[in-house]
């Protein structure tokens, strides 16, 4: 993680590259040509925008092509940096601190998703759970706690648990390939199941044990 001086200019560094990308002035794909010749940057150290570029990297804003950075080119408005997330970038939070935050957020959206759920949404979730089986597809697993999430009916959880992956991701290499390593690819897939399971009979205490078991076995990746 990095630690950053000089807040209010990193800040707003993000603040004009995500007004730029809104506005369409810089397109998915576009490369961040030599940032510091735009009148906006003008006013701002070097240092403060390449940071801002390494924030944005996380988040999935910007992705670097041969040590070049772009906009990415999957980007969308639901990638812009929040605001909780940025505080916890710029005061030196750290992986545990991530970790509680999602037990708390993801054991209760299991918990609201076994409530709320429609048919619908539990198919795409077994779907997942499939994809989940015979193979590490550590974007099967991010979609996983994504549609969860998104079962809850509350955006604000949903882009909550889409922040705290990202900074999962900032933290912890390779989290799939290393839970199995741990336990199995058959005990990973056991306790998905276990979830899905609960959700699908509309069993909210049960998910949100099962969910709560997950974070059980993941808390070591977070020391």
């Amino acid at each position: 993680m990095y630690e950053f001086k000089n807040h209010f200019e990193i800040r707003k560094a993000i603040e004009i590259f995500e007004n730029k990308i809104l506005s369409e002035e810089l397109k998915p794909g576009a490369k961040l040509e030599n940032p510091q010749e735009i009148p906006e940057f003008k006013a701002l150290k070097s240092t403060s925008i390449e940071k801002a570029i390494k924030m944005m990297e996380v988040f999935e804003i910007v992705e670097i092509k041969d040590g070049e950075p772009y906009i990415s080119e999957n980007f969308s408005p639901m990638s812009m940096i929040n605001p909780a997330s940025l505080a916890f970038m710029l005061h030196d939070g750290n992986s545990h601190q991530v970790y509680e935050s999602r037990l708390v957020t993801e054991c209760y959206a299991a918990y609201l998703a076994a409530e709320r759920r429609t048919d619908d949404e539990v198919e795409i979730l077994k779907t997942i759970i499939d994809r989940m089986a015979s193979n590490r597809d550590s974007n099967a697993d991010k979609d996983f706690h994504f549609i969860i999430s998104k079962m809850t009916k509350n955006k604000l959880m949903y882009y909550q648990t889409m922040s705290m992956i990202k900074l999962t991701n900032s933290f912890v290499t390779d989290s799939m390939n290393q839970f199995v390593e741990a336990y199995s690819l058959e005990v990973v897939h056991k306790v998905h199941c276990d979830i899905y399971e609960a959700i699908k009979n509309q069993q909210p205490q049960v998910a949100y044990n099962a969910m709560k078991k997950h974070f059980d076995l993941l808390e070591k990746f977070y020391q």
